[in-house]
């Protein structure tokens, strides 16, 4: 199979790890080590993904722990934190002679990476979110332009399947906060209930209760509300089901 038709295949094989893969977690390490085998030709030994999204942790994966532990993120010293700012590749074409980035270049030559090729993922609109992807090989002068476009170029094929990716974790990230929230008020309701009944008291005054509580032990009030429903009935549940 030449380049052009293997390229055509990588967004179709995004999406059906999607499929095979809904946790986010799950999918991005399936599509790091996709990317790894379609660049291979380009002396590509591993990638790594950064995803930074508004209000969430950031978020990386790569092939192997050690390349994971050289994405430091947007704050960090890297070609990564370069590429979010400026959203245009970073090429590091030898790392023997790289004087950027600190403690990058011997941290990368520590874990067998002599080059390294950071570009960003364009990720489609309205997505807030940003992405970036690295390629890394062990042979000094790997990215050339040639090297450097099909990394760029797996990029653009990724970025509609990861857009849709984080899309989808986003609602289930959603969903979860309201699941668990709605847990949260009814175990609350009930123990108000219960202080009523047992104090005669109105509900404002029963969370009233809760909260004193909570705050003299440094506890969540659902934490509390919990041990009181548990104390009249550990039959007692607020699980919602699907």
């Amino acid at each position: 199979m030449d380049k052009s038709a293997s390229a055509l295949l990588l967004p179709l094989r995004a999406q059906e790890l999607l499929l095979q893969h809904p946790d986010l977690d799950d999918f991005l390490e399936s599509v790091a080590v996709l990317l790894t085998g379609q660049l291979s030709q380009w002396k590509v030994s591993g990638v790594s993904l950064m995803i930074v999204r508004p209000r969430r942790q950031p978020l990386h994966v790569a092939t192997s722990s050690g390349l994971a532990e050289l994405q430091q993120g947007p704050d960090g010293e890297d070609p990564v934190r370069l590429v979010l700012a400026s959203g245009v590749p970073a090429v590091v074409r030898d790392m023997e002679t790289e004087t950027r980035w600190g403690g990058y270049p011997d941290a990368a030559l520590g874990r067998g990476v002599a080059a390294a090729a950071a570009v960003p993922v364009p990720l489609p609109a309205p997505d807030t979110a940003a992405a970036v992807l690295t390629g890394y090989s062990g042979s000094p002068g790997a990215f050339g332009p040639e090297a450097v476009r099909a990394v760029e170029t797996a990029a653009e094929d990724l970025a509609a399947p990861l857009a849709l990716a984080l899309r989808l974790d986003t609602q289930t990230h959603r969903a979860n906060n309201l699941q668990a929230a709605l847990e949260s008020r009814t175990v609350v309701d009930l123990a108000a209930g219960i202080i009523m009944a047992q104090n005669n008291c109105s509900q404002q005054s029963a969370i009233e209760i809760l909260r004193s509580v909570s705050n003299s032990r440094n506890v969540k009030v659902r934490d509390v509300a919990a041990g009181v429903v548990a104390v009249v009935s550990d039959r007692v549940s607020t699980h919602f089901e699907e």
